[in-house]
């Protein structure tokens, strides 16, 4: 499972990411920066978002051991 997380900068000068579990691996930059955009322009969260700081995709494995 691969996990999208954005990073915004917000007015109170801090980070807030935002996370969201099995997307698909084929991300562009374009679509990411579209994406986080909208987010930005929508006003969704009660954080004030300024500004993108970054995108990754995350992809984790958990081995069982017993």
């Amino acid at each position: 499972m691969k996990t999208f997380r954005m990073k915004f900068g917000t007015d109170m000068g801090k980070t807030f990411i935002v996370s969201m579990n099995y997307a698909k691996e084929t991300i562009s930059d374009t679509e990411a920066e579209a994406a986080m955009q909208a987010v930005i322009d929508n006003d969704i969260f009660d954080q004030v978002l300024e500004s993108i700081v970054g995108a990754e995709l995350v992809d984790r494995t958990v081995v069982e051991i017993l």
